[in-house]
């Protein structure tokens, strides 16, 4: 009998650790490419990136390379959850040329177009963006272009502790909970999206 429970047990273990449906191989197949770096595709538009920052309290750089139809928006998450909640989102939309560019955090939001001006939305855009989420609020720097070593903070687009105020805010709109990236598209299209060190480190 004890020789028939061992067997029994044994063979439920192995029918356990067979075939059948296996979560974490399913959502490894679900990584995806995109210019030089992977995310995780959540669906719906939404993906997250494979890498991570390295703490919450800390800073980072963020250069994405897009494409928007008229109508489209894209919007770049960063020091979220892994859902992508509870962090700082930059929301990108199209407007004929117009490029119309708002900030999420902590409930509140801020509308940063006017600094955006010059942009004609109906190009591949590409940005440049610090976001120092160890101050509070974060401060948030945006470049036009690729990253390169003349970007500083005399150079910006948007500097959130200098043209808030132009824009009526105090700062930015606040801070990110979490250590995890990603991007949100609909009627648009994601050509690249690089995490690295921040541009001007102060």
């Amino acid at each position: 009998m004890r020789f028939f429970l061992i067997s029994a047990l044994m063979c439920l273990a192995l029918a356990g650790c067979g075939g059948g449906h296996n979560p974490d191989k399913a959502f490894l197949e679900q990584v995806r490419s995109v210019g030089r770096s992977s995310y995780f595709d959540l669906g719906g538009g939404r993906g997250r990136m494979v890498d991570s920052l390295d703490a919450v309290a800390s800073g980072a750089n963020f250069e994405i390379s897009f494409e928007l139809e008229d109508g489209g928006e894209m919007s770049l998450y960063t020091f979220a959850d892994v859902q992508l909640q509870n962090g700082i989102e930059v929301r990108f939309r199209r407007e004929g040329h117009t490029l119309k560019v708002t900030g999420f955090a902590q409930g509140s939001s801020q509308e940063w177009s006017p600094r955006f001006a010059s942009i004609d939305a109906s190009q591949t855009i590409t940005f440049t963006m610090d976001i120092h989420n160890s101050e509070r609020p974060a401060h948030i720097l945006v470049w036009s272009g690729g990253k390169n070593p003349a970007l500083n903070h005399r150079n910006t687009i948007y500097n959130s502790a200098e043209d808030s105020i132009d824009l009526n805010y105090d700062n930015s709109p606040g801070n990110g909970f979490g250590r995890a990236w990603g991007f949100r598209t609909q009627n648009a299209k994601l050509i690249n999206a690089v995490l690295s060190s921040p541009q001007d480190n102060h």
